[in-house]
This record gives C-alpha cells, structure tokens and sequence, in this order.
C-alpha cells in the first residue's frame, strides 16, 4: 500500500538514521494542525468529512477498523477515501450488532499503521468535519500516537451536531440519524465509515445553507461551536 511508495526513499534509509515514514507522517500531522485555516473563508476552505467505525467506544483500549472519508470543495464532494484494517483484538458481539462487522471480514486487510500515512496524505491542509467528530480525532490521535508519537490533538475541527445548534438555537444535542431525517438524506450502508461519511457530507452542506452570513471564516465557525461544547 502506502509503503510502495517510499521504496526508493528506503533504499537510502540503510545509509541514514531518518526514517522516511515517521519524517512523513510528522509533516503531515504539523499540516493537519497548522491553525492557519482558521483564517480561511467558508465557501471556499477544503473540507475533509470524517468517520470511523472500531472495536467498542472505549478511547484507551477500542481499535479504528474502518476509516471513511470525503474531500470537499464549495459544497461538492471531490474525492473518496475508504479503509478496512485488521484488528489485533477480536470484535466484540456488541459492537458487530451495531455495524454487522466481524473478524472474518478482516484477515487479508492491513493493520492500521500501514493505512495511516496515506489517510493522512488524503486530508492534507483540510479543515475536519464530522458528526460528534471529538471521539473519532482522539481515536486517531491515540493510533498515531502510539506509532509515530506525534498526534492530530491540536486540529480545528467542525462538528455537524454543534453546527445544526448554531443554525437551531432551540435544539439539544442531536444524533445523526435525526440530522438524516431532518433533512431528508438518505443513508445507503448505515454503520459503514464510507456510508455515514457521505451522508454526514451532504447533512453538513444543508447546515452550511442556513447558517448566518456573518460566519464568514471557518475560525467564526469554530469559536462559535465551541461557546456551546463549554457550555454543555
């Protein structure tokens, strides 16, 4: 996968102390957290909606099985990103009743050091997005983390379920399945990376139309959401 890519460069590692991959993933992750794209206008920043789907919902010892993600430019989606990796644990039944995912399905997939460096290729300079996206950057942080020891903590990020509040002042924390419903996006492989990306995608767009004008940058964006996430 990924590491073909560095075949010529890793025949210089033997005469060097750098190794290529970690050099690469530390500028990428430095690009993911540059706070410059705060500055950047909202109709026109590069969107990376995100999903991940792993082993259960504890942020210490759960793995990322599925990784989704789409490339967004003025409201279009412009690239696509999908990743299955195998897990050094077994798959909790909980968690297979909720996304129908088993170890079988896993056993020639790679582990998710060998998926990283390119998943981070694909975001680049983008501004993340995603429904309750907080859990998905830490579960990401701790991947990276505890391969490359660097992280992604410091990354602006928009969150759709803040986002819909700043467009609805009267509403509560809501689930996506709600946002789905309230603006009649369909979901095709509900609980799949892919399948919940593009729909959190096309759920952002709406929210994006109603939204004030006078959020102008995505910093606007981002110190507005977060007034409400300090106050809940």
């Amino acid at each position: 996968m990924f590491k073909s890519l560095f075949k010529g460069i890793n025949n210089n590692k033997k005469r060097s102390n750098i190794d290529p991959i970690h050099d690469f993933v530390l500028n990428s992750c430095a690009q993911i957290e540059d706070r410059s794209v705060m500055k950047h206008k909202v109709h026109e920043a590069s969107i990376c909606v995100l999903d991940l789907e792993t082993t259960g919902l504890d942020m210490v010892n759960d793995v990322i099985i599925n990784i989704g993600a789409v490339k967004m430019k003025k409201g279009k989606i412009t690239k696509l990103f999908e990743a299955y990796t195998k897990p050094p644990i077994p798959i909790p039944p909980a968690s297979t009743e909720f996304h129908g995912m088993v170890d079988s399905m896993f056993t020639d997939k790679p582990v998710i050091d060998e998926v990283l460096p390119e998943f981070l290729q694909f975001v680049g300079n983008s501004v993340i997005v995603g429904h309750h996206i907080s859990f998905d950057i830490h579960m990401l942080h701790r991947h990276i983390k505890e391969t490359y020891d660097v992280g992604i903590m410091n990354t602006v990020w928009l969150d759709t379920m803040f986002l819909y509040q700043l467009a609805h002042e009267d509403q509560m924390h809501q689930p996506l399945d709600h946002l789905l419903e309230q603006y009649c996006v369909q979901c095709d492989q509900r609980h799949t990376a892919l399948g919940d990306v593009v729909a959190t995608a096309k759920v952002f767009v709406k929210i994006m139309e109603e939204l004030p004008t006078s959020y102008k940058t995505i910093g606007d964006l981002y110190r507005a959401q977060n007034k409400i996430r300090h106050k809940e």
